[in-house]
């Protein structure tokens, strides 16, 4: 059951708490990591089931389609280029 949705107003993707991890790592490692580490916050709190962790998340096209890419890539070692 997914427990956390992202949207931009169009486009939209569910995440559960693994996914939710395995984004965290994938983000952390790009180029965007520092900079939207509020995203990374949010993925790592939705993974450790924190009681802050958000249910929604409201984003930017340009960080969807970035958050796209970085799901197509198979493991974190593959996002360091991005």
């Amino acid at each position: 059951m997914p427990i956390l949705l992202i949207t931009d107003g169009e486009d939209r993707i569910l995440m559960d708490k693994q996914e939710a991890g395995t984004m965290e790592l994938k983000l952390n490692v790009s180029s965007k990591g520092h900079l939207w580490k509020h995203l990374g916050d949010a993925f790592f709190a939705v993974k450790t089931e924190s009681p802050d962790a958000p249910s929604r998340l409201v984003i930017t096209k340009e960080q969807m389609v970035f958050l796209k890419t970085l799901q197509e890539r198979n493991g974190w070692e593959n996002c360091k280029d991005l």
